[in-house]
């Protein structure tokens, strides 16, 4: 099996594609967000990484590299990966091709679920109905969009140049979405 990435704009479902298309294939899930929850819960690394999200700073970009290579690491032996919220900058990019590279299992491709803002705000603030969460709401979403564009911009074009980028129309009910991203790694792996 190989290796996979999914993007995807807030609201574009790219977490629950990616939980999705790990139980098709057998693929480790790598949730950055869920690494670093974990990480601050019971890693070695979680007390430094919550005195910087107390302070309301990004976590540096080395720091999560060093929690990502040990996650690689620890599953070694998995079939295949695939990350969802990691890399975010080139450098992340850069680290992660080469530390994949060292296992002998570089990225097979990445997977953009494409929608449009005024779609990921109207499922973002439908979610929020039930989630709770205090981010949910217009004025942050669209924050979160200006950033998304902003950060992963220059990476989407790091992996065209490496012609591993497919999008994904995002549009649609979840299943069908599933069935076209099922499809696309289908044609992947079997090469």
């Amino acid at each position: 099996m190989k290796n996979f990435i999914i993007f995807g704009a807030p609201g574009a479902g790219k977490g629950t594609q990616a939980k999705l298309l790990a139980n098709e294939f057998g693929l480790v899930h790598l949730s950055s967000g869920e690494i670093l929850r974990q990480e601050i819960k019971n890693g070695e690394l979680g007390e430094t990484v919550k005195k910087y999200l107390a302070a309301g700073r990004l976590v540096p970009g080395k720091l999560i590299d060093a929690i990502m290579e040990k996650e690689i690491k620890r599953h070694k032996k998995a079939k295949g990966l695939i990350f969802d919220g990691f890399p975010r900058t080139i450098s992340q990019a850069k680290y992660l091709d080469h530390l994949l590279k060292i296992e002998g299992r570089p990225i097979a491709a990445v997977l953009k679920i494409r929608i449009t803002e005024e779609e990921g705000i109207k499922r973002i603030l439908e979610r929020a109905k039930t989630s709770g969460r205090s981010d949910d709401n217009k004025v942050t979403i669209k924050n979160r969009f200006k950033i998304y564009h902003q950060e992963m911009h220059p990476i989407l074009d790091y992996y065209r140049e490496q012609k591993k980028l497919i999008i994904i129309d995002g549009h649609g009910e979840l299943n069908e979405i599933f069935q076209n991203l099922k499809e696309k790694i289908k044609k992947i792996t079997s090469v």
